[in-house]
């Protein structure tokens, strides 16, 4: 006898072979696809269930959190959860910065002092006190701006425990910035100089080619500190720097001036010397040996999974030589925009090269980035060749010095071989006879050989004048 035929179903239903009940197929909200019973073999009632149980996972379930009072909560505890909650709209890199800039606020307040307590004459009073600080770094009084930055900072954890309140926003006064048209450039002749300081010194030469690469792309420190060998093209002229190290968080292609080339072509060598090999590699690997929590979990010096720190003891060490105490490394961006201004690149085309535009801005000048970037390169490089052609004749004197050494060293060689006796046997090995007579041993002569009373070769016992 055939088995009965199961009756057919609506679209979206299905019999299940291992089953007696109506399955359905469904997708959860990260796109995971599951299958789900009906628990009934009735079609009109598998369809409802299935209307229903849909229905259910679209409707969102709101998760009700109980308000928590942070006004009473020290200064330290607040700070933490705000920069924790920061982070879901910040870079970890710039939450990580702004929590060492909120060690102040916290050394001035004190972690265990309540927010409610802070009143507008504290922040008054560490406004004057924070300005008479010596900054460790920059060796010079803190300026406004970083004291500013910082009462932005308790600003910011003041409102998050809803303690700021409408007076201190009316009477709080940030301090007076003296805010520069632009920043500090380095002329050709100071590039110059900071390259010839560097090839003396090989601690220096990691800062100097990134200092090439910077100046020749408009790059900043931390989009070259970050770069992987996937994002570096030097056959199409141009590196990939993607939104998740870009400051302005898009994605842009700088082209590579011939000075970038150069100092790009330097550190992939090195890259390659320490391990890097992986398109997903960092172009600057991580020296493990200089980390205290690192270096007792592995036997290796370098990492080039994870990127280097930062250059800036050997970059203000290099400029210091040079006689440009307080130039910064974000300066040689600066130095990039105005060689592009010299050289009569428009505008929009030097924010294109430099990440600084906006959505609206980037769709208006989309259309000319392509072809425009290709005459910027061509017009900045030609600003950069008398700096790219003193570093290639700085490497090139090393390589003939090297060279000049191995040459007078075998010139001497074979000057002392000259000078043994004529009649020396030419079938005497030339390193032993030089070895021999310089000790000042006796060499046999076997060429000419003289004859005394009893027809035996003389012995030679005293040394040449060539090698004494």
């Amino acid at each position: 006898m055939k088995q009965q035929k199961p009756p057919s179903l609506p679209r979206g239903l299905r019999w299940h072979s291992a089953s007696q009940f109506i399955w359905f197929t469904w997708r959860d909200a990260e796109g995971r696809q599951h299958q789900k019973s009906t628990e009934t073999t009735d079609p009109a009632k598998a369809l409802i269930f299935k209307l229903q149980f849909l229905q259910e996972q679209e409707t969102p379930t709101t998760k009700f959190i109980e308000s928590v009072d942070l006004t009473n909560e020290p200064l330290d505890k607040v700070g933490k959860l705000y920069f924790d909650w920061k982070l879901a709209n910040n870079s970890s890199d710039t939450v990580s910065r702004e929590r060492r800039m909120f060690k102040n606020v916290l050394r001035f307040f004190g972690p265990q002092t309540t927010v409610k307590s802070i009143r507008l004459p504290q922040i008054r009073e560490y406004q004057k006190d924070r300005r008479k600080q010596i900054s460790p770094s920059m060796k010079q009084p803190v300026t406004a701006r970083s004291v500013n930055y910082e009462m932005q900072l308790l600003k910011g954890v003041m409102t998050y425990a809803d303690c700021w309140s409408d007076t201190l926003a009316a009477r709080y006064q940030p301090l007076r910035e003296v805010k520069s048209r632009a920043g500090k450039t380095a002329s050709s002749d100071q590039m110059i100089r900071i390259i010839n300081a560097a090839m003396k010194n090989e601690y220096w030469q990691l800062a100097m080619w990134c200092a090439a690469v910077a100046v020749g792309t408009g790059c900043r420190s931390g989009e070259i500190r970050k770069l992987q060998l996937k994002d570096i093209c030097l056959a199409e002229g141009k590196i990939r720097v993607v939104r998740e190290i870009a400051k302005s968080r898009k994605e842009r292609q700088p082209r590579l001036m011939a000075l970038a080339e150069w100092g790009l072509g330097q550190l992939l060598l090195r890259a390659q010397a320490l391990g890097a090999s992986a398109p997903e590699h960092f172009l600057l690997p991580l020296n493990v040996s200089k980390s205290r929590h690192l270096a007792k979990s592995t036997n290796a010096k370098w990492d080039a999974s994870k990127p280097m720190t930062s250059w800036v003891k050997s970059w203000r060490k290099l400029t210091n030589s040079c006689g440009m105490n307080g130039f910064r490394f974000h300066d040689l961006r600066h130095t990039f925009r105005t060689q592009g201004a010299e050289a009569g690149v428009p505008l929009e085309v030097m924010m294109a090269q430099l990440g600084h535009m906006d959505r609206q801005t980037s769709l208006d000048y989309v259309h000319i980035q392509q072809r425009a970037l290709e005459r910027a390169k061509q017009l900045i490089e030609a600003e950069q060749a008398e700096i790219l052609a003193s570093a290639q004749v700085q490497k090139q004197r090393q390589c003939l010095g090297q060279a000049a050494k191995k040459h007078a060293k075998s010139r001497r060689d074979q000057l002392s071989i000259s000078a043994l006796p004529p009649s020396v046997d030419s079938t005497i090995k030339t390193e032993t006879a030089v070895q021999r007579a310089r000790a000042g041993d006796e060499t046999p002569l076997q060429s000419n050989p003289q004859p005394t009373d009893r027809n035996r070769t003389r012995l030679v016992s005293t040394v040449p004048p060539a090698f004494d």
